[in-house]
């Protein structure tokens, strides 16, 4: 079983929390065009919470983001990146 490195994630959780911010925000400016930003802070973040062993309690906050920039008719899962 791994270990969960705990300080880690405390360092790392607020800068991937800014990382989706700003993800948004280019979104946003993009006109909803383009999404890649979100979907590269999500795969970051997943990926780095991979290595530390969980994922923080708010997990769901960029699986809300990657789907509010997906179109209506598509869907992708955080675990699928």
């Amino acid at each position: 079983m791994k270990t969960i490195d705990y300080a880690r994630m405390k360092r790392e959780h607020p800068k991937q929390k800014a990382a989706l911010t700003r993800a948004m925000k280019a979104f946003t400016a993009s006109g909803g065009v383009d999404n890649s930003a979100v979907v590269k802070a999500c795969r970051e973040a997943v990926r780095v919470w991979d290595e530390i062993g969980c994922w923080p309690d708010d997990w769901s906050r960029w699986q809300i983001a990657l789907s509010d920039t997906l179109p209506w008719h598509a869907d992708m899962d955080l675990r699928d990146l």
